[in-house]
């Protein structure tokens, strides 16, 4: 019991610290994923309207899906427009509009802000073809200090030649200090500051210690280190399991009928499988101590609220390659997947994070996580939560739906609802 008020009175200091804070601004996010949106007809110059959803490949760090406009004009002159995003308006204090671009053709792109303030400056920049950009433009040196209300974000190419086909990729569109009309966070509107988000790299492997302080160590690896140079010489991956073992983290992921108990240790035993056949260490974060970590806030929460645990993992299993089970291979693979903490709810709803903190990865972008609720798929944003409602009590499934890197993954969840 004192182990366990310990642990609650930490929680909600945790919890306080960040109340505290309240007053420092976030970065919104306003396009990235696909999200929906739409370019103004007023003053748009672009030859077509934009592609909101497009899928073109991974280019450097541009992942789809991001924004594509192309096209070509008879004359030479500027291609411009204004974007309208669901999470505008949004008042901000000085910062950076952020955004990745990449065009096909050399040429100068600019950016600027619209709102009660009026049409901001532009800010260019110099691109150079098929090469990607991550762009930061000064808030104050597009429209001033103090406050200000962004209704529309602007982008244009300029001095584009006549019958030139270009075509241009935006993404990841954020800007960096968004605060709401009280002066609090950005994160203060949608109400998520009784949980603590980490800004964390989820493909470093080390975490803090965030709702424990005990000492959970790994998993003990199951190939011994004077073998692994010869395993390493027979594959690039960082992790090799058995086929059983394959078989058995397939199953969890595929399976369209568990127990509670079952979907609540499915990821913890997936993620035990590869993360004890390493060949090398410290590559993901310690998926036993994210696990228990995410139990004990669950537990503290009444089993109300709880992170998302979210595994993406590249790995190989070893097989056989021909008929005559003679000759033994190793096949690549990635594990994507996610899971809770818990096996039952207390009551007919949960809230849900998604916290880097709590991804266990070797993989660079996070994946796009979607749940199915409501009747629809709607997308669970990264540093946000959702609410789940369960129509009665008993086992009940959740749909979510991982994207990353070309894999969608479509996977049910188990709880039991009390």
């Amino acid at each position: 019991m004192k182990n366990r008020m310990s642990r609650c009175a930490a929680l909600i200091g945790t919890v306080l610290s960040l109340s505290s804070f309240a007053q420092v601004c976030q970065e919104v996010s306003l396009y990235k994923d696909g999200e929906a949106g739409k370019m103004e007809q007023s003053g748009m110059t672009f030859p077509e309207a934009p592609e909101w959803s497009a899928n073109w490949g991974e280019m450097e760090t541009l992942t789809p899906p991001y924004i594509r406009l192309s096209g070509q004009k008879d004359r030479a002159g500027d291609w411009t427009g204004t974007l309208s995003l669901s999470k505008l308006p949004v008042t901000v204090q000085g910062g950076n509009l952020s955004m990745k671009v990449r065009a096909s053709q050399k040429g100068k792109f600019g950016v600027w802000l619209e709102g009660d303030f009026g049409t901001s400056a532009v800010r260019f920049y110099d691109l150079d073809a098929n090469k990607t950009y991550s762009l930061q433009a000064p808030v104050t040196e597009l429209v001033g200090g103090g406050n200000s209300v962004v209704r529309h974000v602007g982008i244009g190419m300029f001095d584009v030649p006549a019958y030139q086909y270009t075509t241009l990729f935006v993404d990841d569109v954020a800007l960096s200090c968004g605060v709401d009309a009280n002066g609090g966070s950005a994160e203060s509107l949608s109400g998520e500051i009784d949980y603590p988000f980490e800004s964390i790299d989820a493909s470093k492997p080390q975490r803090s210690g965030k709702f424990s302080t005990e000492t959970f160590p790994k998993t003990t690896a199951a190939i011994a280190v004077e073998n692994r140079q010869k395993i390493k010489d027979s594959t690039q991956m960082d992790f090799v399991v058995s086929l059983e073992e394959f078989s058995q983290i397939s199953s969890y992921v595929e399976s369209q009928s568990l127990t509670a108990k079952q979907s609540r240790d499915g990821w913890y035993r997936s993620m035990y499988y590869i993360e004890r056949g390493r060949l090398r260490d410290s590559v993901i974060a310690n998926p036993k101590a994210l696990f228990y970590e995410a139990s004990t806030f669950a537990s503290e929460m009444d089993n109300q609220s709880m992170p998302l645990l979210i595994g993406n993992v590249d790995y190989a299993y070893r097989g056989y390659s021909d008929t005559t089970l003679q000759k033994k291979e190793f096949f690549n693979t990635r594990l994507l997947a996610a899971g809770l903490p818990v096996e039952w709810v207390n009551g007919s709803s949960m809230k849900v994070y998604y916290d880097p903190y709590f991804v266990s990865t070797n993989r660079q972008h996070l994946p796009k996580v979607e749940v199915y609720t409501h009747g629809k798929w709607n997308v669970l944003e990264v540093d946000s939560s959702m609410e789940i409602d369960f129509e009665s009590a008993g086992v009940q499934r959740i749909p979510v739906r991982l994207t990353e890197g070309g894999l969608v993954v479509t996977q049910y969840l188990y709880v039991e609802v009390r």
